[in-house]
């Protein structure tokens, strides 16, 4: 009988550092179809590194105040690189620290 069996010992499957996952977007006028697809990948735990400097300032607040919204939702973090340029991620892309040493080595 196969009522009872043995438990199988989860595998540890080795995870790629987060540095390599991080996507590159750069947002224009056409910015509000984007902004969906952005927090899909977040949801996915991939961090995105997003250039604003095309926007108007309010563009740059309404996207951001979105995307702020999705990483808190998912527990993340919203890190500025420059002025315009900000770095969006959930908790575990900072775990494995690439991400925060990818960060310093920009600046």
């Amino acid at each position: 009988m196969g009522l009872f069996r043995k438990k199988q010992k989860p595998v540890d499957v080795p995870k790629e550092p987060s540095a390599n996952l991080i996507q590159f977007h750069k947002l224009d006028h056409a910015f509000d179809e984007k902004l969906i697809e952005l927090a899909d990948v977040l949801k996915k735990n991939i961090p995105i590194v997003i250039n604003f400097e095309q926007l108007e300032i309010d563009d740059i607040n309404k996207s951001i105040a979105f995307l702020s919204g999705v990483c808190y939702a998912i527990d993340g973090e919203v890190i500025p690189v420059q002025e315009k340029i900000l770095l969006f991620g959930n908790q575990q892309a900072f775990e494995d620290g690439t991400v925060k040493t990818f960060l310093k080595e920009l600046n």
